[in-house]
């Protein structure tokens, strides 16, 4: 046991004789132990009341307050800590004396002079034992401060994860109040013309005679506005469903993305020419897959009407393309763009990259692109920078992804 490797340990020696301390001092150098010295009964108990103990060697014959007398009333005043204690003693080795000594709580019993081997060896013991209940008692504690830690660490993890749902609950609800402001909007705009129209027919139909060719003109404006409220309703009852987890695909074999396109492109000429912005389409002949027509139609559509209403005056650019087992939509516009923060939350429900009082729309649009052709197994992104106009990009599988609950394929 080498001083450098030894933790500070206090041991008491109790003896009425300075002769004898400074032997057991002596002795017990090599240990660098703390050692305590006690002349009396008295002046051992004041010690042990102050200072902590891996052991004791006391005297048993002492003025005052003997070894036996002194051991007794420190068993009776001891706190849960047992500290060990060794008696020594000149007088002759006598059973009873032995006796007594263990009665009174020590562990053993030296007689004096010390032999310094024997008593190194039996103090190398108990302060060995008192090293490794320290060793252990800290380790508890360090444990119990883990433990703590935890709770502490886990109790603010509650507390920033229960911030951080009121943030989005609050967000949530903002959401939802600017989203039905919106909804409300966008769906009275078409009634106002709607009714308009309406009253102009009756009106019409009173006249004498009623023209056919203003009627007929009445009739095609109430059907633009009902088609505009039939897709409003529609993108909300999509938004429900896809929120839901309710969406279902129904795959078809051999459709075609280019003739799909082409085809849903041919419905916006006319709101191309009102936006004048020259529409052009670039498909090959046939790009074949298994795909859900109704929802390809939807994105396709989805993606014209927005780049039609962004990029208003500038051309909007089409492109079909087949790559390997994959078919890719290009839309591009030339409009106003958007910057980084747009770019990243542009395909979340309800939102928008401008002011909906200069462009309208309930924010649908995008979402409910994203999430189909992520329930297709494709995916889609968007390049764009403001005022250099829009690129979205749509990659599709031309095999459906692994049939789960909610797709089905038709011959």
């Amino acid at each position: 046991m080498q001083p450098a490797d030894v933790q500070r340990t206090s041991v008491l020696l109790v003896d009425d004789q300075p002769a004898d301390l400074a032997a057991l001092e002596r002795h017990l150098e090599p240990f660098a132990l703390h050692l305590v010295k006690a002349h009396s009964g008295e002046e051992a108990l004041h010690r042990l009341e102050d200072e902590e103990f891996a052991l004791v060697l006391m005297d048993v014959r002492m003025p005052g307050l003997n070894g036996f007398e002194t051991a007794r009333l420190l068993r009776e005043h001891e706190s849960e800590r047992h500290v060990p204690l060794i008696f020594l003693t000149g007088a002759p080795r006598e059973e009873a004396s032995v006796a007594h000594a263990y009665a009174t709580g020590a562990v053993d019993w030296l007689r004096k002079p010390v032999e310094p081997e024997t008593l190194r060896a039996k103090v190398r013991v108990f302060v060995e034992l008192h090293r490794e209940r320290e060793a252990l008692r800290r380790q508890e504690a360090e444990l119990r401060e883990l433990e703590r830690q935890a709770l502490e660490d886990k109790r603010l993890r509650a507390e920033a994860e229960r911030e951080r749902l009121v943030v989005e609950l609050r967000e949530a609800v903002r959401l939802r109040d600017e989203f039905l402001s919106v909804a409300s909007h966008e769906l009275k705009t078409p009634l106002t013309p709607l009714a308009l129209r309406l009253q102009m027919m009756w009106q019409e139909l009173e006249g004498e005679p009623p023209s056919r060719e203003r009627l007929r003109r009445h009739v095609e404006a109430v059907h633009g506005q009902l088609r505009r409220m039939t897709a409003l309703v529609d993108s909300l009852l999509d938004a429900t469903r896809l929120s839901n987890g309710q969406l279902v695909l129904r795959y078809e074999r051999n459709v075609d993305l280019a003739a799909v396109v082409r085809e849903v492109a041919s419905t916006f000429e006319t709101q191309a020419m009102r936006a004048e912005c020259p529409l052009e389409v670039e498909a090959p002949s046939r790009v074949l897959g298994q795909w859900d027509v109704l929802r390809l139609e939807q994105v396709a559509a989805n993606l014209l009407s927005n780049a039609l209403k962004f990029g208003a005056g500038c051309p909007v650019h089409v492109r079909v393309e087949a790559r390997g087992e994959w078919a890719r939509l290009t839309v591009r516009d030339g409009g106003i763009g958007m910057d980084e923060d747009v770019r990243a939350r542009i395909f979340g429900r309800f939102e928008r990259g401008v002011s909906e009082r200069h462009y309208g729309g309930l924010g649908l649009g995008l979402f409910i692109t994203h999430q189909v052709v992520k329930a297709l197994g494709g995916h889609i992104h968007v390049e764009s920078a403001p005022g250099l106009g829009s690129t979205f990009i749509v990659e599709l599988p031309c095999s459906p992804p692994e049939a789960g609950g909610g797709s089905r394929l038709d011959s």
